[in-house]
C-alpha cells in the first residue's frame, strides 16, 4: 500500500477462537527533495512526531454456552385397591343337651 509516498507493508493474522493477534508492519518512508518539498529541512523530518492514523476498530464475536441444569420433580403416587370378596362356607356344628326327669312314685311312707 502506498500512502503519501510511504510504502506500508502490513500483514496480520487474527484467530478469533483464541483471540490471538499477530501483526507485522514495515514502513518505508521514501523522502526526497521533490516529493515533500522540504529541501534542506530533511533533518527536521526525523525529529517530528509520526502521523497518527484514525483508529480502526475490530469486532470479535464470541459465543459462550452455559449449561443450566433444571430439576423437574416427578412424583409417582401408588394407590393400592383392596377388594374383599366374601365367600360363605357352611360349617356344621352339633350340640347335645341332657334333660333329666324324675319319676316320683311316692314316698317311703306310702309303703307301710
Amino acid at each position: 500500500m502506498l500512502f503519501n509516498n510511504q510504502a506500508i507493508d502490513m500483514t496480520s493474522t487474527i484467530d478469533g477462537n483464541n483471540n490471538v493477534v499477530d501483526q507485522d508492519m514495515n514502513i518505508d518512508i521514501n523522502m526526497n527533495n521533490n516529493s515533500m518539498g522540504m529541501g534542506q529541512n530533511m533533518e527536521m523530518m526525523d525529529s517530528e512526531s509520526p502521523i497518527i492514523e484514525p483508529v480502526q476498530e475490530r469486532q470479535i464475536n464470541r459465543t459462550f454456552v452455559h449449561q443450566v441444569p433444571h430439576v423437574c420433580p416427578i412424583h409417582t403416587r401408588i394407590i393400592n385397591h383392596h377388594i374383599f370378596k366374601h365367600t360363605y362356607c357352611p360349617r356344621y356344628t352339633c350340640c347335645e343337651e341332657n334333660v333329666c326327669c324324675n319319676i316320683d312314685q311316692g314316698s317311703c311312707c306310702n309303703f307301710r
